[in-house]
């Protein structure tokens, strides 16, 4: 179990790995208001900018409660919505493959609100054999993604040397579409208190054939319990979090003050 500096601590939460500062509490008995039956908006084309909502349990919400089925759970202070299109060549298997080259997330770049400007988010990231390993092995590919088991990565972020490990699986696929399950397979610690509970963060990312070499795409990540900072500063976090990851797969740079 990693423990944490409080720099390092504010700068994980979020999404894959956020940040957050002040000081807060976890919000005891949250009700999973947050979960609803409002459908995702229809992706964007591929020259707009991506739909980015957030919504927090008494906090800021962008419109109707989102449907959360995929999610393992549904009792959850924050939740951001990604929904975009990009284009990409090769197959669905190829696709999929990009999920797995999580060495791919070393060196990527996100939006800080509170630096107001770009920063490299991950200054380290490998695939290990199972949780608790920093042992590096090669990124999965396509076929051990469809294996459906849970497969393992460490990252580490931009203002940490702790390396965090994450699981990754396929939960769903079709013929022309799939969604890959992220989440924390460790809890974190800080001066031996836990603030972030394994599993508490999930983030489900869907992958949908629209046409030859043109693909939709939306992701939810949730958040169980806001520990540590205010709720709009994990909310911004995670937000430009979930925008960076995007920005990766599509290889381009969104412009996310307009999110805020």
């Amino acid at each position: 179990m990693p423990c944490l500096s409080r720099r390092s601590l504010l700068a994980w939460l979020g999404a894959l790995a956020g940040c957050a500062t002040g000081h807060g509490v976890a919000r005891a008995g949250a009700a999973p208001a947050l979960c609803g039956s409002a459908s995702a908006p229809a992706y964007p084309t591929i020259d707009r900018p991506a739909v980015v909502q957030s919504w927090l349990l008494d906090g800021h919400q962008d419109g109707p409660t989102p449907d959360c089925r995929g999610l393992p759970g549904r009792d959850v202070e924050l939740l951001v919505r990604v929904t975009a299109s990009y284009a990409a060549p090769g197959d669905l298997d190829a696709q999929l493959a990009h999920f797995g080259a999580v060495s791919r997330l070393k060196g990527a770049t996100y939006w800080s609100f509170s630096d107001r400007k770009r920063l490299v988010l991950f200054h380290e990231a490998f695939a290990v054999a199972q949780p608790g390993s920093t042992q590096p092995r090669a990124d999965f590919s396509a076929a051990e993604l469809r294996s459906g088991a849970e497969l393992y990565y460490v990252h580490g972020d931009n203002r940490s040397s702790n390396l965090s490990p994450y699981g990754l699986r396929l939960v769903q696929s079709t013929s022309d579409s799939f969604q890959v399950l992220f989440e924390n397979v460790s809890d974190l610690s800080f001066m031996g208190m836990t603030l972030v509970v394994s599993r508490d963060m999930q983030w489900l990312v869907s992958v949908e054939r629209l046409g030859p070499g043109r693909w939709g795409y939306r992701s939810l990540l949730a958040m169980r319990r806001l520990h540590l900072g205010r709720a709009e500063q994990h909310r911004l976090s995670n937000l430009s979090r979930c925008v960076a990851m995007f920005d990766l797969l599509a290889g381009r740079q969104t412009d996310i003050e307009p999110y805020r």
